[in-house]
């Protein structure tokens, strides 16, 4: 006896004595997902043939046929039992996918830690540091070229934020709340200066 999986997976395949022209309308029907129906079939099928027409009345004719072949094909069960398997399906790889990578905590962490640790090694590296620039002084063919050195202030605050993603991935820092006052009572915007509430 075929386990449940087969027998759905079946479903959707052709069945056995199905004639093979009405199984190709039923995956196309599959295909019409999420608006499917038979007459959206028979009308693409009639237009693909060049017999479409922009006449509303004709359009709306379907063949009675075209419905019985349906219902005795269960083409609305099966079509319901193919996105119950795509939906398990879709639902299976974003639990491996949530299961996998960077999507897991410790993942993420050690690659932050990784991108800090290579930032702090040129912290080392003196020419990483201190980098080397020009200034001009003065205009035109007077001007003077200076040659400069600039703190790489840039690199210690990549370092900075990728402590602080660690931090916030190990949920060890407390985020600051602001605290917003909307406004102060009367009672105490209009007092005097000499006048603080106390007893004299």
């Amino acid at each position: 006896m075929p386990d449940e999986q087969q027998q759905q997976h079946e479903e959707w395949e052709r069945q056995p004595g199905e004639p093979a022209i009405w199984y190709r309308r039923f995956q196309r029907y599959l295909l019409l997902f999420p608006r499917r129906s038979v007459a959206a079939v028979y009308h693409e099928e009639h237009s693909e043939l060049g017999e479409a027409s922009n006449d509303v009345e004709r359009r709306q004719k379907v063949p009675g046929l075209w419905y019985e072949i349906a219902n005795r094909w269960r083409w609305e069960e099966r079509a319901q039992a193919y996105d119950d398997a795509q939906f398990a399906e879709e639902e299976k790889e974003a639990q491996r996918v949530r299961r996998s990578g960077l999507a897991l905590q410790h993942k993420r962490i050690l690659a932050l830690q990784t991108l800090v640790e290579g930032l702090i090694k040129e912290t080392g590296e003196k020419d990483r540091v201190w980098l080397p620039d020009v200034k001009a002084i003065g205009t035109g063919p007077d001007a003077e070229r200076v040659d400069l050195v600039q703190f790489n202030d840039g690199l210690y605050k990549e370092i900075r934020e990728y402590i602080t993603d660690i931090a916030d991935e190990m949920g060890d820092r407390v985020k600051k709340k602001e605290v917003m006052h909307k406004g102060l009572s009367k009672m105490y915007v209009d007092l005097d200066e000499n006048e603080d509430g106390c007893e004299p």
